[in-house]
């Protein structure tokens, strides 16, 4: 094993520290979090609310596994060099960031099927998984097993979704269960990405059921108004997360509170003040009407 280790970071030096380190950033549940807000903006609000569900899903059976096995991370062997130790908490078998990247990319291409998007996914999902092994904060068995029991999520969800988004729950039933799961998920999932992940969908599937109910806001639109949501919605997000930074440093409960309304702003807040200031697909809604 230690030769193995040998071989993936004797080519190291800064800029493929710096390379890695960005790539497993990218695995973190914030990033995530931001690539929602797009969708749900900008793209397909069920789709992405389907692939919240989903990520937080595979997070929680990735933390109760890594509960059950108490396998301890390569940090401290001799001869393996062990970098971004921030993003290294707690068990390492399966690997968070392997299992998440496999289940976030995958899913996309359900939507979009092209090479280009196929070349991308792959790229992110190994190069995530790799950014683990060149870091030194996971064997390599944690990363296969993340990668593969991502893929089964996935493949398991996508047969399963239609029939069970379709059952007619009331919006009374459906704001309980988008309460009462993601915190049952907590039993497992008590991380501090986890209080993040189950805070942000809370938020982020209660804000959808109402803003589905009451508002109906219309995602697609052209370049400009996109990107003015884009830079509006994702600066608010950035700006109230990073203001509540000391209450979420304080505690890891105050994880909760803070994304439970960055997933609502996300979800009905955002949606709502884009209608004001005329950043929505009006033909769109007068087709559908």
């Amino acid at each position: 094993m230690l030769e193995f280790y040998a071989l993936i970071q004797g080519f190291h030096n800064p800029f493929w520290d710096g390379f890695f380190i960005l790539l497993s950033f990218l695995g973190n549940v914030p990033i995530y979090i931001i690539l929602f807000a797009i969708l749900f903006w900008n793209v397909d609000k069920r789709f992405g609310f389907r692939l919240g569900v989903l990520l937080l899903f595979s997070m929680t059976v990735n933390s109760w596994l890594k509960d059950l096995f108490h396998f301890a991370r390569p940090i401290g062997q001799e001869g393996i060099r062990s970098l971004y130790l921030s993003s290294a908490g707690g068990y390492a078998f399966p690997s968070g960031h392997s299992q998440a990247a496999a289940t976030f990319y995958p899913y996309l291409l359900t939507r979009w099927k092209d090479l280009r998007w196929k070349i991308f996914a792959a790229f992110m999902v190994l190069g995530i998984g790799f950014s683990r092994l060149y870091l030194g904060v996971h064997w390599p068995g944690d990363v296969l097993s993340g990668l593969t029991l991502g893929l089964i999520i996935v493949f398991g969800f996508i047969h399963i979704d239609q029939r069970l988004f379709k059952i007619p729950f009331t919006l009374i039933q459906k704001l309980t269960i988008s309460l009462v799961l993601p915190l049952l998920a907590l039993l497992f999932y008590h991380t501090t990405q986890g209080f993040q992940l189950v805070g942000f969908i809370i938020g982020y599937t209660s804000g959808y059921f109402l803003e589905d109910t009451y508002l109906d806001y219309q995602e697609r639109t052209h370049f400009l108004p996109s990107l003015y949501k884009f830079l509006l919605g994702t600066t608010s997000l950035l700006i109230w997360l990073l203001l509540c930074r000391p209450l979420t440093d304080f505690s890891i409960a105050f994880n909760l509170p803070v994304y439970f309304l960055a997933g609502f702003w996300t979800s009905f807040g955002a949606p709502y003040f884009f209608r004001k200031f005329g950043w929505e697909n009006n033909a769109q809604r007068a087709a559908e009407q």
